[in-house]
């Protein structure tokens, strides 16, 4: 069996939109609706999620912390 990992995340062009993300979500706003509005990644339509993935799958950067 391999190992795999489920995230959702929510995908934006500059530091300055993550910073006002973050502070949304640490003021309580709910992850998939942020996500849903402000993502600019497909997943954004489900709340942000990418769903089940093994290793190999996503860019490393993001595997590093998924796994």
């Amino acid at each position: 069996m391999s190992t795999q990992a489920r995230a959702s995340h929510i995908l934006v062009k500059t530091e300055d939109q993550a910073n006002q993300i973050m502070k949304r979500l640490a003021d309580g706003e709910e992850f998939d609706k942020v996500a849903r509005r402000f993502s600019s990644c497909p997943s954004g339509k489900q709340g942000g999620d990418l769903g089940w993935f093994g290793k190999g799958m996503m860019v490393p950067e993001f595997e590093k912390i998924a796994f």
